[in-house]
């Protein structure tokens, strides 16, 4: 295999591990949060490649409070 497809796979896996980082911690302290319960999001985010993108555009909720 070339060494160039190495870097490219160690690459997006590093990018991974960092949006699992930042979608987890986003996800935890948040009320709402959109179309699934926080564990479904929690597995989405941790078991599919790039799961983390798609909660970070899509299942990101309103955390405005009235007033």
């Amino acid at each position: 295999m070339p060494e160039y497809v190495i870097i490219v796979i160690v690459g997006l896996f590093v990018i991974n591990l960092g949006l699992i980082a930042w979608a987890i911690t986003d996800l935890l302290p948040r009320e709402n949060v959109k179309y699934l319960p926080k564990t479904v999001w929690i597995a989405i985010i941790a078991f599919i490649f790039f799961g983390s993108v798609i909660y970070l555009l899509a299942g990101r909720g309103w955390d405005h409070k009235p007033g």
